[in-house]
């Protein structure tokens, strides 16, 4: 019997009851809104690039344009087509499909002779043009300024003995070195007053010392200095700008008696009320037994008188930190009202307030050393300023290492409200004063006891530490390091990098403490001459650069 055919009807009854064929309709229905939100997602992505891409470009486009108009302020030709021409270079036509006109890139003059630029441009969309979106808007603002403000560079270097040493040398073999052929005691005469120091290290005839390297790598931060001081010469006197120097050389003393400010007179012929010329001091002497040092007092000379004729032809120029306490013994401490020395904006009224005159003759066989005197903030030509490192000249090795009284002295020289507050002002000629401080040392705080320092034999004397103990000297000197250190970070656009110089020596955590930021920002080590000069060069590159305003 053949197959009956089924009622129409009932076909269609079932057909639509049943459920078997829609997710194949519902799978199409979605791909058209999926699709949008991929290539929604995609062109997006694309769109960001570009952003991105115009935005460097931009930034790109005004630091050159900045640079090029130099102290003019004058958007020249020449200055506008230099902002294309970086722009363009950045941003290269047909990027991600865009085009760069031109007429998009035009450049103008905003306040303070910053150069201003917005730039914009469409992204052609690949598959939302399917959904009616054609491109998609991108756009850039930028502007740059040229940062020159008027800069002030105190350079606080050690000019310890291990200076004469190769930067390679470890600090044993610097020792083993200078003992071995007697390299240190020697004398000249600079000035007509006699300089004791050590011989440089030489190979053959090339001076291959520290004190040589940082000599060529001080002469190249000058140099750029110079370079960027040129553009500070604009027509107009009222707008020029200014870099000014001023140098601190350190061991265990320094020598701020025989300071030259602009003046070019001693700080202590300009300030005799300052100095105590009448001091009292110890003859000490030591002697070694089994590994340990033994010292004794021989004799007292209290209240020594020295007259003009002494200051005259005997004086060297250093001296004796004001009146202080031995409470300080970390960087926490409060500093009690008796630690004039560490008060920078105390005015030496009295005794206690002064600093008095180091007298080397009264101290018996004490280790001494007096590094060559500092110089006041001053503007300083190429040749005055390399001058005054010359071996020739009195820049020489000699002493040990008080890393906090070089510091304190670029503190005393910055404060705005101290004694040298006239040498500060905030602005020059309308423009803002940016202050810096290169702190360089080739070894660790080592102040031993014995010697006779700012602070006289702290042995006996007992001034930074009670017991008299050197590795109790050297921990409160580096709290008080470390206190100045926090306080010249403190003063108005101020910042500090700090310098390890040599193999024998390190970049500590308190190095770094003491700079202004992190280590390779702020806080620099350097192995070997080369290493020295770059990290001069990379800080003068941060001193004096183009900034982006936004």
């Amino acid at each position: 019997m053949g197959k009956q055919i089924e009622h129409p009807v009932g076909f269609l009854r079932r057909l639509a009851k049943n459920q078997a064929g829609n997710t194949l309709a519902i799978v199409a229905a979605a791909l058209v809104p999926l699709a949008g939100m991929i290539g929604g997602g995609l062109d997006i992505s694309r769109g960001y690039l570009s952003q991105t891409r115009l935005q460097q470009a931009c930034d790109a486009g005004v630091l050159a344009g900045r640079k090029l108009m130099g102290t003019s302020g004058v958007l020249s030709d020449a200055v506008t087509a230099e902002v294309r021409k970086y722009v363009r270079f950045n941003y290269p036509n047909n990027y991600l499909g865009a085009t760069l006109q031109d007429a998009d890139i035009v450049p103008t003059v905003g306040t303070n002779e910053q150069i201003v630029l917005t730039v914009s441009t469409a992204v052609p969309t690949v598959i939302m043009k399917l959904f009616g979106k054609d491109e998609m808007a991108v756009s850039a603002t930028c502007s740059g300024r040229n940062d020159y403000s008027n800069i002030d560079i105190v350079l606080v270097l050690d000019t310890t003995g291990s200076m004469a040493c190769k930067p390679e040398y470890t600090a044993t073999e610097c020792s083993d070195w200078i003992a071995a052929y007697r390299r240190g005691g020697k004398k000249m005469t600079v000035d007509n007053k006699t300089v004791t120091y050590v011989l440089e290290q030489t190979e053959g005839t090339t001076n291959i010392s520290r004190m040589e390297a940082l000599r060529t790598a001080l002469t190249n931060l000058q140099t750029q200095m110079a370079t960027i001081e040129s553009q500070f010469n604009m027509t107009e006197q009222g707008k020029r700008k200014r870099v000014r120097w001023s140098i601190i050389p350190f061991s265990q003393m320094v020598n701020a008696g025989f300071s030259r400010g602009t003046a070019n007179t001693t700080l202590y012929d300009r300030n005799p009320g300052w100095f105590n010329t009448t001091g009292s001091y110890k003859e000490t002497s030591c002697y070694s037994y089994r590994g340990q040092i033994y010292c004794s007092v021989d004799k007292n000379h209290n209240n020594l008188a020295h007259d003009s004729t002494w200051m005259t032809n005997i004086w060297d120029g250093c001296v004796e930190e004001q009146s202080t306490s031995n409470a300080i013994t970390s960087k926490t401490s409060t500093i009690p009202s008796t630690a004039y020395d560490m008060q920078y904006n105390t005015v030496p009224t009295s005794t206690a307030t002064k600093w008095t005159v180091a007298d080397p003759s009264m101290t018996g066989t004490a280790q001494y050393a007096c590094p060559k005197a500092m110089r006041e903030l001053q503007p300083m030509t190429a040749t005055t300023f390399n001058d005054y490192f010359k071996l020739t000249n009195g820049f020489a090795a000699n002493g040990g290492t008080y890393l906090d009284i070089g510091l304190l002295w670029a503190a005393r020289l910055l404060s705005r409200s101290g004694n040298w507050a006239s040498d500060n002002p905030a602005t020059y000629n309308t423009y803002p004063v940016n202050r810096y401080v290169i702190f360089m040392t080739d070894g660790e705080m080592d102040t031993g006891s014995t010697g006779y320092g700012a602070y006289a034999q702290e042995f006996t004397w007992k001034r930074i530490a009670s017991n008299g103990n050197a590795t109790t000297s050297n921990t409160n000197h580096t709290a008080r390091m470390l206190i100045t250190c926090a306080a010249i970070k403190n003063m108005a656009s101020t910042k500090i990098y700090t310098i390890s110089f040599g193999a024998g020596s390190g970049l500590t955590q308190d190095l770094i403490d003491c700079s202004s930021g992190a280590e390779d920002e702020y806080a620099f080590e350097a192995a070997n001459a080369s290493d020295l000069n770059n990290v001069f060069r990379d800080i003068g590159e941060n001193i004096g650069s183009l900034r982006l305003a936004q």
